[in-house]
């Protein structure tokens, strides 16, 4: 169908242009052309904090899992009491990774490119992740509920982190 035809859901006048009010993205291609999406201010996601946890030693997959999987049962248990998960926008830029409020916009966390050492994928919530950041000398996980799935934010994270870390 060209884009002069009328449907049943248009009100265009034959020969009338057709006008997008939706941004065009570019999410397919060659890695360079994506990953200029987050120059500047960085691509947001609307997420929800499920919590952060401090590592006691250097991240493994393992002391991950078990962390993800404590943080897990907080969040059961404080939805059991009525309580909500913190809203938030996550903020992926070239710079590295920041975590707003959703309803004040305030910066909660500014998290710098070469400190975050992991992303990982929940295997049980396909919206889930977590990832590592190391702050000062101690590591913390930090685990969020995106509002999508979240295969294609970590395969952006992931390739944006290791394309940023070795420019």
């Amino acid at each position: 169908m060209t884009e002069t035809q009328q449907t049943a859901g248009n009100c265009l006048a034959p020969g009338q242009p057709v006008i997008r009010t939706w941004p065009l993205y570019r999410t397919t291609g060659p890695v360079s052309d994506t990953m200029s999406r987050f120059e500047g201010d960085g691509v947001r996601y609307k997420a929800k904090l499920i919590g952060m946890d401090p590592l006691p030693d250097a991240p493994g997959e393992k002391m991950c899992l078990d962390s993800m999987m404590k943080l897990k049962g907080f969040e059961v248990a404080a939805r059991r009491q009525g309580k909500h998960k913190m809203r938030i926008w996550l903020k992926i830029s070239s710079g590295g990774l920041k975590i707003l409020d959703e309803r004040t916009g305030i910066v909660l966390h500014d998290q710098d490119r070469t400190r975050i050492s992991s992303v990982t994928k929940d295997k049980s919530d396909p919206r889930a992740l977590a990832y590592i950041y190391k702050h000062e000398d101690a590591y913390i996980l930090f685990y969020i509920k995106t509002a999508t799935q979240v295969k294609t934010l970590c395969v952006i994270t992931e390739e944006h982190m290791s394309c940023l870390q070795n420019m």
